[in-house]
Formats: C-alpha cells, sequence, structure tokens
C-alpha cells in the first residue's frame, strides 16, 4: 500500500506534467508569425529624414532599444550607409544584465521611398522591416513596418507580449527620430571617427 505522501507526489507531479504538456501543445498551435507597424508625422522632406536612417552610424540615437551605453561596443560596417550597410548591435535583456547581440543589413534603400533591412538577434532567423516614407504637404509620414517568425512553442505563447513590447520600442524610436530630425541642431550627419 502506498504512503500518503507518496500519493499526493504522484498526483503534483501528474498535474505539472499534463499542464506542461497543455503548454507545449497550445504553442505549438498557436500562430507564430508577428508584425508590427507604427507611423509618425516629421515636419521634413524625405531626405532629411533618409540622412538618419540610411547611414547606420546615427541608429544607436534612436532606433537601438534604450541602450545607448552600450553603443560605443556598436561595430558599423563599411559602406555604412546604402544596400548592404551592416550595424552589430549590443544590448542588455531586461530581466537580467545578460549581453545580447544582433544585426541589421541594408537590402534596399531609396532616398525618395525609404530604406528596407533584415534584422536578425544572436544568430537567429532575420525579420524583415522597412522604415517608407509618404510626403504629404509639409510633412512626412514615416513608417516602420516589422515582421518575422517566432521560434516554436515559445514563439506561439509569447508571440502577442512580443508584439506590443516591438510596438511601443518602434513608437520611442519613431519619436526620437522625429525630434533629431526636427530639431536640426547642427547635429553631425556625417559619420563619428572610430575610436582610437
Amino acid at each position: 500500500m502506498k504512503s500518503p505522501i507518496l500519493r499526493v507526489a504522484q498526483i503534483v507531479l501528474g498535474s505539472l506534467l499534463a499542464v506542461a504538456l497543455l503548454l507545449v501543445g497550445l504553442g505549438l498551435l498557436l500562430p507564430r508569425h508577428w508584425h508590427v507597424e507604427a507611423s509618425i508625422m516629421i515636419n521634413a522632406p524625405p531626405d532629411a529624414i533618409h540622412a538618419r536612417i540610411d547611414d547606420l552610424h546615427h541608429w544607436p540615437q534612436w532606433a537601438q532599444w534604450n541602450q545607448s551605453a552600450l553603443a560605443p561596443q556598436n561595430h558599423v560596417g563599411t559602406p555604412s550607409s546604402g544596400l548592404g550597410a551592416t550595424l552589430t548591435w549590443y544590448g542588455r535583456a531586461a530581466a537580467s544584465d545578460k549581453l545580447t547581440t544582433g544585426e541589421v543589413r541594408i537590402v534596399r534603400s531609396e532616398p525618395s521611398l525609404g530604406v528596407w533591412f533584415e534584422s536578425r538577434t544572436m544568430g537567429g532567423a532575420p525579420s524583415r522591416a522597412s522604415l517608407t516614407y509618404s510626403e504629404r504637404p509639409g510633412v512626412t509620414e514615416v513608417t516602420w513596418r516589422d515582421d518575422g517568425e517566432l521560434p516554436p512553442i515559445v514563439g506561439g505563447l509569447f508571440r502577442d507580449l512580443f508584439q506590443k513590447r516591438l510596438a511601443q520600442h518602434m513608437q520611442a524610436g519613431l519619436e526620437k527620430l522625429k525630434d533629431l530630425v526636427e530639431r536640426g541642431d547642427g547635429v553631425n550627419l556625417t559619420p563619428p571617427a572610430p575610436p582610437p
């Protein structure tokens, strides 16, 4: 005859296993594809905006995930702008002090239309993204679109949370971009000199 403690332990373990299997099954069934879009109106022509977006040296000022302290560790390839330009960035995970890294690569750049790029974090599958311009009377609408595929199981379970966080990041980045472009406070748009 089994002891009551052993029986309770078996029930608890069986319940935990059932919940884990349920979560795995749910994660496999839920969609993993994500798509996020954010827009802003900027009081400037597309070429003034393009100068900030096309040259990856300027991305830490507006696009990096609140990691300005780590921006000096970024590596911008040659060329730094236009088709084929790359930026390797470094950041810290929000919940820990763990360092993460990723890469942005421009795959298309047109001064009057926008910039298209791929973004990859820590060797994962690339996301496809764009920052496009639509001229309106006196302003330019800049739209940031980003989409990709999250990993199996976990991706399905956390897709909505991921999309919400990414949307917040993109909107904050566009607001910083708007401020930088509209201020036009003599910020030098030539790439900074490499560190000694």
